[in-house]
């Protein structure tokens, strides 16, 4: 009974501080989300993509909110070696460890 006890708790333990439920979690969570894009017209279909990382790492145990920042390149320069002219829609995938102590958020573009 004990063993189930503690199993139990354990396993509820790893749920909650995954992001089973809740939209964040405390060890891992990884989202994909439309990215609104400043024009409205109809979304189709794209067969060309470019992808751009802006990372985030923090220094999570003093209070000195201590962080780096970097980012790959421009979004217009990622966009012109995907040959993108054209975009359609865009995606922003996030994923957090350790509740934000590195952060990654990826903008994800389709067009033609």
């Amino acid at each position: 009974m004990a063993i189930r006890l503690r199993t139990g708790i354990l396993l509820l333990t790893l749920l909650v501080t995954s992001g089973c439920f809740s939209p964040t979690g405390y060890l891992f969570t990884y989202s994909t989300v439309p990215y609104d894009l400043p024009y409205d017209h109809v979304v189709s279909k794209a067969s060309k993509k470019c992808v751009v990382d802006i990372t985030q790492l923090k220094e999570p145990f003093s209070q000195a909110n201590l962080s780096v920042v970097w980012t790959s390149r421009a979004v217009v320069e990622a966009a012109a070696r995907a040959g993108l002219k054209d975009l359609r829609y865009a995606d922003l995938q996030t994923l957090s460890i350790m509740n934000g102590t590195y952060l990654r958020r990826r903008l994800v573009f389709y067009g033609e």
